[in-house]
């Protein structure tokens, strides 16, 4: 039987310029009630505010870094290579806990759970400028994982042995690496299993870093499909009308009816036809 032990969680943290978002990452981190963890800021090399923000918060920071790096991935890479923690989460400038006892929960699941790799869970989407909030993610299903991340990446949290086995985040997808390091999980020989825990674990604005640029994001998961899966028509299908969907929002922001649809989206579709929970301001 498992002996119930506190593990070292090590939280990164990269960012670049976000003066406006980090420190609510930093008071979020420092909020949880699990004590052993260590904290990682991997700057960017921030021209703005940034870096008065890590130094207000230093003596709560195991370590920090301001370099130029090659983009979001590279930096979580280096912060791989510094952490000390059994466990390893990304909590990315902006992003912050649902609660103040996740982190607790985290360690119980690991302890209980010795052949647990990855423990993921729902995520809270909000936008404060449309007036959204609602729960997003599901359980994998490996013969639905073709078409993209089903989870948030704020919402998985890793057994440091898992990179040591796969490696770490491939550079060559600037927006997908964490989708392409999650299929390299399940399509890899190993001792790991994933474990789904159906409770929200972080929340993260709908304006972040991969809601910026949709068309290159389906470029890179179609990639991914035909590298890990028998590409057939109907996944070619698939991509094609992902492609219109993209050029159809790109028509709605021009004529200003961007925030209407996607309030149509988020608040009815989803509400009626979607596993995706609306949650009332």
């Amino acid at each position: 039987m498992a002996t119930n032990k506190n593990l070292l969680v090590s939280i990164i943290t990269v960012c670049l310029n976000s003066e406006d978002c980090l420190e609510k990452t930093i008071q979020s981190v420092l909020d949880q009630k699990y004590k052993d963890k260590e904290y990682i800021i991997i700057d960017g090399g921030s021209w703005d505010g940034t870096l008065d923000i890590i130094k207000k918060y230093e003596n709560f920071i195991s370590f920090w870094s301001s370099k130029k790096d090659k983009g979001i991935y590279d930096a979580m890479n280096k912060g791989i290579s510094v952490a000390n923690g059994n466990i390893l989460h990304f909590m990315n400038a902006g992003d912050v806990y649902y609660s103040n006892d996740v982190l607790t929960t985290i360690n119980d699941i690991f302890n209980k759970k010795e052949d647990t790799g990855i423990v993921y869970g729902l995520a809270e989407s909000f936008s404060e400028y449309e007036d959204l909030k609602y729960i997003n993610g599901s359980k994998i299903d490996k013969s639905r994982l073709w078409k993209g991340m089903p989870v948030c990446h704020q919402s998985m949290f890793f057994k440091r042995d898992v990179f040591r086995i796969l490696g770490r985040y491939n550079l060559d997808y600037s927006s997908m690496a964490d989708y392409e390091f999650l299929l390299r999980f399940v399509n890899t020989n190993h001792k790991f299993k994933l474990y789904y825990i159906d409770k929200v674990l972080s929340s993260f604005d709908l304006y972040g870093f991969s809601s910026k640029d949709y068309l290159k994001n389906l470029k890179e998961i179609e990639t991914l499909c035909k590298k890990y899966y028998q590409f057939n028509m109907a996944k070619r299908f698939y991509f094609i009308t992902g492609k219109i969907k993209f050029y159809f929002l790109v028509i709605l922001k021009k004529t200003g009816l961007h925030k209407f649809y996607r309030k149509i989206k988020y608040k009815y579709f989803y509400g009626l036809f979607s596993k995706k929970r609306i949650l009332n301001k």
